[in-house]
């Protein structure tokens, strides 16, 4: 049995734990066997979509990656999960753009920049989605002036995004600080109307939301998304089509998007990095995790990485995508990587 270690447990306790577990197991197992180091990988928080992606791709991982021992630990989102990856207590972690470039710049939540961010790979954009109570009198982004407002999930990526386009914009809502499932909580019982939640379409965070209290999705105006592409590059222009899985709503919606994927640093080996994403980037390894997250079968997580990575990519991903014949840009190859 795999020994799952939860919480914010560092790297050092995890090896002496898993070290004690091998000396009680001697005993029963054959001398040619050796344990294999678990890894931890930082999640977001339980009630997102993608963190059933993640254990959605972890389970997969184990089922046909030879003597991959990995679990997952709920940390809250991006930000925070990339923060504790940088204090090595996790071996990889849930990521997007925008905190990948605070944590290289040492913008925002993360004091001083870094050089030791590598990106595993990017699986899908990251649209934001402006949400509101349908019967509020709410009607677009420049509304929410005045507004109680849930950023995102107290910690994540989304909380950080959502104030950076709204200070862009020169709009000041009541900002309503809570974790995600709180948030969720708050506008079910009409203490909140109005939230952000970042991904796809259906995203189960919002269906939850809209089967207890109907949402309506906000569009910005095409001039407020390219002021904020304008001002910070990791943001690009993006549309999303809700079609009508929260009652009647208007298409396609105007937005700011960032991808999300997996970041790691160069601790992990170049040989669990290559295994991990020669099986997330083949087909049934993309169809497995759409299982956890139904908008994967529609992306080309490939592709994507090449273009969404701010960080370097890890060696590992690096001699995957050459030796399947991709380009690899300069400014992603880490320092590390040798032919």
């Amino acid at each position: 049995m795999a020994l799952t270690i939860k919480g914010p447990t560092t790297k050092w306790l995890k090896t002496l734990i898993s070290g004690a577990a091998s000396v009680l197991a001697a005993g029963m197992l054959p001398l040619y066997a050796s344990a294999q180091p678990q890894l931890a990988m930082g999640g977001t928080h339980s009630g997102s979509a993608f963190y059933s992606y993640q254990v959605t791709v972890l389970s997969d991982w184990i089922k046909n990656i030879d003597g991959l021992d990995i679990s997952i630990q709920e940390l809250g989102g991006a930000t925070a999960s990339t923060q504790a990856l940088l204090r090595d207590e996790v071996d990889m972690g849930i990521s997007v753009t925008s905190a990948d470039h605070n944590a290289i710049n040492g913008e925002g939540d993360f004091r001083q920049p870094t050089n030791n961010l590598r990106t595993l790979y990017f699986f899908a954009p990251l649209p934001l989605n402006w949400v509101v109570s349908a019967d509020s009198d709410i009607k677009s982004v420049a509304d929410l002036a005045g507004q109680d407002l849930n950023p995102g999930g107290r910690g994540t990526a989304t909380e950080g995004e959502t104030q950076t386009v709204l200070e862009i914009l020169g709009i000041e809502p009541n900002y309503f600080r809570a974790g995600g499932s709180d948030a969720l909580d708050a506008y079910q019982n009409r203490n909140l109307d109005a939230f952000v939640k970042s991904g796809l379409h259906p995203e189960g965070y919002i269906q939850q939301a809209h089967s207890s209290r109907p949402v309506r999705v906000l569009s910005m105006t095409q001039d407020q998304a390219q002021q904020v592409a304008n001002a910070r590059p990791y943001f690009s222009v993006g549309k999303v089509d809700v079609g009508g899985h929260y009652g009647e709503q208007a298409n396609s919606l105007v937005t700011v998007q960032t991808a999300i994927g997996i970041n790691t640093t160069p601790d992990l080996s170049e040989e669990t990095a290559y295994n991990i994403v020669k099986r997330a980037f083949s087909e049934a390894g993309i169809q497995a995790a759409a299982v956890g997250y139904a908008p994967a079968a529609q992306i080309d997580p490939v592709q994507l990485t090449l273009d969404a990575s701010v960080a370097p990519l890890h060696a590992g991903v690096v001699r995957y995508l050459k030796e399947q014949g991709h380009e690899v840009p300069e400014r992603l190859i880490p320092p590390e990587y040798s032919e």
